[in-house]
């Protein structure tokens, strides 16, 4: 969900929620399925990641092929990421200090 935010900091209405979900890989690849949920917080993007099938104690999450995190293996992480205006990401979740990884998601603002 979006919302525009003016100079005064008053917040619009929310727009429709929008996601992003990978396909499995059928081919043997990676069971790690990741969803990505993009909404604004007073300007600011956010960035709600669920995911399945990971098997590690911890995943490693990339945005933008960079490695942002390595968080509890529990199905959920927010980046929030400060920015604002227009933006492009892509996650992926992975298990920890491994290649096995979920196929990219990416998130449009």
């Amino acid at each position: 969900e979006v919302s525009a935010v003016d100079a005064a900091g008053n917040e619009g209405a929310l727009s429709a929620s929008a996601s992003a979900t990978t396909d499995t890989d059928s081919g043997g690849g990676s069971s790690i399925t990741l969803s990505a949920n993009g909404y604004k917080v007073k300007g600011r993007h956010n960035i709600d990641l669920t995911w399945s099938g990971a098997t590690s104690t911890n995943v490693d999450i990339y945005r933008d092929g960079v490695l942002i995190a390595t968080t509890a293996n529990d199905g959920a992480y927010t980046d929030s990421t400060n920015n604002v205006g227009g933006g492009s990401y892509t996650y992926s979740v992975c298990e920890a200090g491994t290649s096995t990884c979920s196929d990219n998601v990416t998130v449009n603002f």
